[in-house]
C-alpha cells in the first residue's frame, strides 16, 4: 500500500535472542526476520548501570547476558551489514539500555561503524545519540518511575522523537483500555508514565511499536510493529521516516491507515489554525470494530465498519483468514509441538496479496513459518504451533489473503502434515459460514477458513472538521483503529500550534 509520505513498509526494531539474555540463535533471528518483515533491528540486552541486587543473585541472569553481547558485538555488527539488501530488506545496528531511575531505552544508529558503548546515565546515552545521529526509543514507558518506567522529564525528543506504545509487556498508551501490563515483575501501568501523559507534558512524540520479544522471533504477531511511511526502503529512508514521525503502530494484523490535518500527514507540527480538516483512510485485515479520532486525549469522532455487509451486489474483493493450531490443551498432559504442511488454491479468483501472522513460541531453532510456493492462484507455506511457551496462551498461527474473484469462485484448502484433510467452498459461501476441519479424532489440531471480511467491514473512512479558534495551547490529534478481534492500531499524532496572542 502506498501513503501520504510514501509506501508502508513494516518492521521490528527491538527485539531479542540469545546474543544477550534470552533465546534462539541471532542468524535464527535475520532469517525469520527476512522472511516476513522489511526492516528489523536485534537490539540485544547491553547495559544496567543502575541494577539492584535480586534475591538469590537471579541479576546474574543479566550480569552474564550482558558478557555474551559484549562477546558477540563484532558477529551482531558483521551479520547486520551481511543481511542488509537495500530496496528488499532493511538491517538496522542497535542494542538496549535498561535504567531502573531514568527508563528503559534501545538505540537505533544510522550505520554500522560503531562501537558497543556504555552510559553510566541517560544524560549520556542523549549525548551519544546526538554526537553519532542515532535514536533512542522509551521502551515499556508504562512502568512506574524507578522500575524501569519513564521518566518523561529527561526525555528529549532531538534524539527520542518516538516512543514505542505497545510490546509483547502491553499497552502504554494510558492506564486503562486492553493490553494491561501483566507479564513481567514490574508491575501494573503507571499513570505519570503513559504515552499519553507524555503527550499532555507537550512532548512531541511519533509513535512506534516493536515485539521486545525474547525468543529470537522478529515480528511475533501480537508483541508490536512499526510501520513507517518512506519513499523507499534503505536505512536511511526508514530512519528518516521515523526521525519525521511518518509512522504508526499496530499490535499484529497489518493494518493500512492514512492520517492527515488540513492535507498534512501524521507526525506533522502544524501553525495555528481555526478550521481543523481531518481525514482518516483505514484498511485493516478484520471488522473494524472503532475507528477513534483523538483529541488531546479524549476521543471527538468516531467511525465504524459494518458487522454484516450487503453481499448483492457481490463486492469483488474480500479478504480472508486461514488459521491453525489449537490441539490438546495443558490439563490433558499431552505437550507436542505440531508441524503444518498446506496449501490454498483459487479457481477462478486471484491473491492480490497476502499478511502472515505467525506467533514467536515456542522457540524452535530448526523448525521455521515459511511460504514455500506462492503464484496468483494459489499459496503454500510450513509452520508449527504448540500449546507451550506461547505467548498469551495462544496456540495458533494464520495467513490473510486479499482475494479478488466473484462469488461463484472456489477456495480449496488442503494439508499434507499433520493429517490429510481438505475443505472447498465457494466465496459466497464462505462470506456467510467459516469452514472448520479436524486433523483427527478430540484433542487434535484444527483449521479454519474464517467466514469472509468484505469491503465494508475491513474499509473505513472519516472525516471530520474540527473549528478551534483562538486556542490557548497547542492541541495534539491522533488515531487509534480497534478491529473486532482485538488488534489495534494508533497514529503518530499531528500537533496544531496555539491562536498567537494578537489573534485573541
Amino acid at each position: 500500500m502506498t501513503a501520504m509520505g510514501g509506501n508502508i513498509y513494516w518492521g521490528d526494531i527491538h527485539n531479542h535472542n540469545a546474543v544477550g539474555y534470552a533465546k534462539g540463535s541471532l542468524q535464527r533471528s535475520f532469517e525469520i526476520a527476512r522472511e516476513h518483515l522489511d526492516f528489523f533491528a536485534h537490539t540485544g540486552h547491553s547495559q544496567w548501570p543502575d541494577m539492584p541486587t535480586m534475591p538469590d543473585d537471579k541479576h546474574m541472569k543479566w550480569v552474564n547476558g550482558f558478557e555474551v553481547m559484549k562477546g558477540q558485538w563484532p558477529r551482531v555488527r558483521q551479520m547486520t551489514d551481511e543481511w542488509y539488501e537495500p530496496g528488499s530488506f532493511a538491517t538496522l545496528l542497535g542494542y538496549e539500555f535498561h535504567s531502573s531511575a531514568w527508563g528503559d531505552y534501545h538505540i537505533v544508529y544510522p550505520d554500522t561503524d560503531r562501537d558497543l558503548e556504555y552510559f553510566d546515565d541517560v544524560d549520556a546515552l542523549k549525548a551519544h545519540a546526538r554526537e553519532t545521529g542515532a535514536i533512542i526509543i522509551p521502551h515499556h514507558p508504562a512502568y512506574l518511575r524507578h522500575w524501569r518506567g519513564m521518566f518523561w522529564e529527561h526525555t528529549d525528543t532531538d534524539v527520542s522523537p518516538v516512543a514505542e506504545i505497545f510490546s509483547e509487556h502491553g499497552l502504554a498508551e494510558r492506564d486503562r483500555g486492553l493490553h494491561p501490563y501483566i507479564r513481567h515483575s514490574n508491575g501494573g501501568r503507571s499513570t505519570d508514565s503513559t504515552v499519553q501523559w507524555a503527550l499532555d507534558l507537550g512532548l512531541k512524540l511519533g509513535i512506534v511499536a516493536s515485539t521486545d520479544d525474547h525468543f529470537g522471533y522478529p515480528g511475533g504477531y501480537g508483541e508490536g510493529l512499526t510501520a513507517v511511511l518512506a519513499p523507499e526502503l534503505t536505512r536511511e529512508a526508514v530512519l528518516d521516516a521515523i526521525r519525521q514521525r511518518r509512522c504508526y503502530a499496530v499490535t499484529g494484523d497489518r493494518i493500512e491507515m492514512g492520517f492527515t490535518l488540513n492535507d498534512q500527514p501524521m507526525g506533522s507540527d502544524l501553525p495555528a489554525a481555526d478550521v481543523r480538516q481531518l481525514a482518516v483512510q483505514v484498511s485493516g485485515w478484520d471488522e473494524i470494530s472503532m475507528v477513534e479520532l483523538i483529541r488531546n486525549g479524549e476521543p471527538v469522532a468516531r467511525a465504524f465498519g459494518r458487522q454484516k455487509p450487503v453481499l448483492d451486489p457481490w463486492p469483488g474483493r474480500v479478504r480472508c483468514r486461514v488459521q491453525w493450531g489449537w490441539g490438546p490443551w495443558a490439563a490433558l498432559s499431552m505437550p507436542r509441538t505440531c508441524d503444518w504442511d498446506m496449501r490454498l488454491e483459487l479457481d477462478g479468483a486471484t491473491v492480490g496479496g497476502l499478511m502472515p501472522c505467525y506467533q514467536a513460541g515456542p522457540c524452535e531453532e530448526n523448525r521455521r513459518d515459511r511460504v514455500t510456493e506462492q503464484s496468483a492462484t494459489a499459496c503454500r507455506w510450513q509452520s508449527y504451533t504448540s500449546r507451550k511457551d506461547v505467548l498469551a496462551d495462544d496456540p495458533t498461527k494464520s495467513l490473510c489473503f486479499d482475494i479478488e474473484g466473484p462469488a461463484d469462485a472456489k477456495l480449496r484448502l488442503t494439508t499434507a502434515e499433520p493429517a490429510e484433510r481438505s475443505v472447498e467452498r465457494t466465496l459466497g459461501e464462505l462470506a456467510v459460514k467459516s469452514a472448520n476441519e479436524f486433523t483427527g479424532p478430540f484433542t487434535s489440531e484444527s483449521f479454519i477458513v474464517h467466514r469472509l471480511v468484505l469491503p465494508e467491514s475491513y474499509e473505513v473512512a472519516l472525516e471530520f472538521e474540527d473549528q478551534r479558534p483562538g486556542v490557548a495551547s497547542t492541541d495534539y490529534y491522533y488515531v487509534r483503529v480497534t478491529q473486532a478481534n482485538g488488534q489495534m492500531a494508533w497514529s503518530s499524532p499531528i500537533w496544531v500550534a496555539p491562536a498567537e496572542e494578537s489573534d485573541k
